[in-house]
């Protein structure tokens, strides 16, 4: 196993894909929210560039059982049923929906990486778990963070190299670039107080001064859940590994 990492979007458009494992990472907010989505039964996302998109395939579907979804500059789209914090995607809200989402830059991220073998979404939610799957999978893997708009972003490289360090453990000595090196790193300094790296970084900081400090706190609950959602063929969905019982398996 080889692991490289993409510091965002733009980078990852330009790297080769085929056959590759990427672990789309959106931190602070898509990914955790999509996992939280999950986990409170959600039948899926549709992930699309635009507020005008959105709004066009819904008008097009017509279903009672799809939700518009979405942010810009973190606030809710106006006019949409949820936005992008993981408090919107409750049970009552979501379960048994599908939600066209539209993110500043996660949903960037997930259609840089159509090319790949495989498409994960990795936050800190579900880092143990991501870890398994790409272990599982045997491929190269490319961790592809959104960062903020084509800018490098922290909270998303210490993510990936938290998912890296998990390849790295029990005496698995995987191939890395100087970047995935340099996650790992990273995160081994940060690991300690993931909710104090949160809290300090640009878009956290952004997100506190808003009134969505609480976002923040929920985002960096590492190995909240063990789902690892999948992106294939413009959807975001469970692909049935979670009904494995994989629960008494250690997951490093």
């Amino acid at each position: 196993m080889k692991i490289d990492l993409a510091f965002t979007p733009l980078e990852l458009g330009k790297k080769n894909l085929s056959g590759k494992a990427v672990v789309v990472i959106d931190s602070l907010r898509a990914t955790s929210t999509m996992v939280t989505a999950f986990e409170h039964g959600c039948a899926g996302f549709i992930p699309v560039a635009t507020v005008e998109e959105a709004r066009e395939l819904a008008g097009s579907l017509k279903d009672p059982n799809v939700l518009l979804g979405g942010e810009r500059r973190a606030r809710t789209v106006e006019g949409f049923h949820v936005g992008n914090s993981p408090r919107d995607y409750s049970s009552a809200k979501v379960r048994g929906k599908t939600i066209i989402m539209t993110t500043t830059n996660g949903t960037r991220a997930l259609v840089a990486a159509r090319e790949a073998a495989e498409i994960f979404i990795g936050a800190f939610l579900n880092l143990s778990a991501v870890c398994h799957r790409l272990k599982e999978s045997g491929r190269d893997v490319i961790i592809a963070c959104s960062g903020e708009k084509n800018v490098f972003c922290i909270e998303d490289f210490v993510c990936g190299g938290g998912i890296i360090a998990c390849l790295s453990a029990q005496g698995h000595s995987p191939a890395m670039t100087d970047a995935a090196r340099a996650a790992k790193i990273l995160y081994d300094h940060y690991s300690p107080d993931i909710g104090r790296m949160l809290d300090e970084s640009e878009w956290g900081q952004y997100l506190g001064g808003i009134g969505l400090s609480e976002d923040v706190r929920i985002c960096a609950r590492i190995d909240s859940s063990r789902l690892v959602p999948v992106y294939r063929e413009g959807k975001v969905f469970l692909d049935g590994y979670e009904e494995k019982d994989i629960r008494r398996q250690p997951m490093t």
